[in-house]
């Protein structure tokens, strides 16, 4: 049953929204659709159109076509997720025939994928993004009820036009199985773990803090693990984990040497949030910290201690 506080679109809304899913609105793609900019009542949203032929496998396996909406509604609107501020806000949906889709109350900067590869973020904002990132996967994960966000990694993650990270396309735990027949897929976020043992490990949060690891190695590193892109082929760089284990040294720092010249940066930063980064990609996953311990080990960090007064001056934003 649908919640009833949410507005139910036309298609032809969601097209009047986002011109006609002009081109130019379009910010990238996701598990299940494509992600637009609109407007929505003078109000600068996200607009995910789902994908049908992507949708299938899912449908089928459950017999509803519209089981991937009814799944995010009853996250978007679970009361003990109210009040974190990097979870998006659900506002409606279309549930039509030819179009599926789901309207967010985010005024979209772009994919925290798109910002990496424009190098477009200092040192500062960096931090800030993991440290936001992990306070909310601390509070999914720490929530009575077991949720989990399965789709961790910078192509899921959405920046504002404040530069804060919002998650909107979750896999939710009802889904796992799901995720396990299809974590065959070449993803570098897939713990290797879960994916070499199919049928022998579950998916569970220690596989999230594997992908939150590989999300703060690119942060840090400002390298890009290319699995899965067809033009390139597979060498062992291309692995950032296997990059970043062969790099490493006792007491070195893996973030990029133009990082190091940013404001805030200090090396006994640099050494210890590379320690953690390490730290949550352990191949075995009881050698993993929790969230809980990743974000007591972020907040040691000077920067962050120092973030409090950052955030009153102006950001330096150039893309």
């Amino acid at each position: 049953m649908y919640p009833t506080n949410l507005v139910v679109l036309s298609s032809q809304k969601l097209k009047e929204c986002t011109n006609n899913f002009n081109l130019s609105n379009l910010i990238g793609l996701t598990q299940f659709g494509r992600l637009f900019r609109g407007n929505f009542q003078g109000q600068r949203v996200l607009v995910k159109i789902l994908d049908d032929e992507k949708l299938k496998h899912i449908s089928s396996k459950y017999n509803d076509e519209h089981f991937i909406i009814k799944e995010e509604m009853k996250f978007w609107t679970n009361p003990n997720l109210k009040g974190c501020p990097n979870l998006t806000t659900f506002i409606g949906y279309t549930c039509e025939r030819d179009i599926k889709g789901i309207v967010y109350d985010i005024n979209p900067l772009d994919t925290l994928d798109n910002v990496i590869k424009k190098d477009g973020m200092n040192w500062v904002q960096r931090i800030d993004v993991i440290h936001e990132v992990a306070k909310l996967l601390k509070f999914i994960h720490e929530q009575e009820k077991q949720n989990m966000v399965l789709n961790i990694s910078a192509s899921h993650i959405l920046l504002d036009k404040d530069l804060k990270p919002k998650l909107f396309d979750l896999l939710l735990v009802s889904e796992v199985k799901m995720q396990k027949e299809q974590s065959t897929k070449s993803t570098s976020y897939i713990d290797p773990y879960f994916s070499l043992r199919a049928g022998g490990h579950e998916w569970d949060r220690s596989c999230e803090v594997y992908s939150f690891g590989i999300l703060m190695l690119e942060l840090i590193t400002k390298r890009i693990s290319n699995i899965g892109n067809k033009e390139q082929s597979l060498n062992m760089d291309s692995l950032i984990h296997i990059w970043a284990k062969k790099e490493f040294k006792p007491n070195c720092s893996l973030v990029h040497k133009h990082l190091q010249e940013d404001w805030l940066y200090c090396s006994e930063d640099g050494v210890a949030i590379t320690l953690l980064a390490l730290h949550c990609i352990e191949y075995f996953p009881t050698n993993r910290p929790s969230m809980r311990g990743v974000l007591q080990n972020l907040e040691n960090l000077t920067v962050l201690q120092h973030l409090s007064d950052v955030r009153s001056t102006k950001r330096e934003k150039k893309f």
